[in-house]
């Protein structure tokens, strides 16, 4: 895990437990810019796209097609335009992709008409890989500067604890998300994503046994403080039982959030 930190670790067993990391702002610059910006353009996505538009630009026809020349600028120097809390679901799924065996095939922004609107459903769906099995991860995120902890994003009515709670009470809305990650593997040219997900839907029905994942993440441009998770991993444990897992993550970001769009956009170097 270069440039990142853990500033405090509790585990009970591999498929529970808390963590909180942090970057040094070099790294987090370098974060935000990079993988995160990818994330945030569907850059993957992005290209394919790009390069029809320039393919189509060499057909005889469109050459002068100036709406077809605009599209392709706007796609050449694109910026992100989202909101903060985005911003920090883009942060989650870096993270637990680079450093914590996690796999996201599907960048859900692709299904957004409203780059800006809220996603319905879990903010995470994916897999995990834990001693050599594939779980299903379901799991929401939230970012927060309040100065206090833990801050309320994870302990409200729509806060991370009862959000959990509900994937964990609720089977038909896990059905529908294991519906909606199985309606995507035609869309992704990838045997690993057929193989995850054969292997993780059979660890889920087996013997009745919920074998499954609830991620936590909570994202945050304050000081580290382990009282923003551990109270809310202490509640959870006693009601989300096992062998369902459970995992909290706290990422620290040095930099003041409002300021992670300009990071991302390269529109200045000076964050502080």
């Amino acid at each position: 895990m270069a440039n990142i930190t853990i500033k405090f670790n509790y585990k009970d067993s591999p498929h529970r437990d808390y963590k909180g990391i942090c970057f040094n702002e070099d790294g987090a610059k370098a974060l935000l810019s990079n993988q995160v910006k990818n994330k945030l353009l569907d850059q993957p996505q992005r290209d394919e796209l790009l390069n029809y538009f320039k393919t189509l630009e060499q057909d005889t026809g469109f050459q002068k097609s100036k709406t077809l020349l605009i599209d392709i600028q706007s796609l050449q120097n694109q910026k992100v335009d989202v909101q903060n809390f985005r911003i920090g679901e883009a942060v989650a799924e870096v993270i637990l992709e680079e450093n914590f065996s996690c796999r996201f095939y599907w960048n859900e922004l692709r299904d957004a008409r409203n780059p800006k609107g809220n996603k319905t459903g879990a903010d995470l769906v994916g897999f995990i890989e834990i001693e050599g099995n594939v779980l299903f991860l379901f799991g929401e995120v939230k970012t927060s500067s309040e100065q206090k902890s833990p801050p309320l994003v994870m302990t409200n009515p729509d806060g991370i604890e009862n959000q959990l709670k509900d994937l964990y009470i609720d089977q038909q809305k896990r059905r529908i998300l294991i519906s909606y990650i199985k309606s995507k593997i035609g869309l992704v040219d990838s045997e690993r994503f057929k193989q995850d997900f054969d292997n993780a839907i059979k660890n889920y029905y087996r013997q009745n046994s919920k074998n499954y994942l609830l991620y936590g993440v909570l994202v945050r441009d304050t000081n580290p403080d382990e009282n923003d998770i551990k109270l809310s991993y202490e509640k959870l444990k006693a009601e989300i039982l096992e062998p369902t897992g459970l995992k909290l993550l706290a990422i620290y970001l040095p930099i003041a959030k409002q300021k992670w769009l300009t990071v991302i956009n390269g529109e200045q170097n000076e964050t502080n």
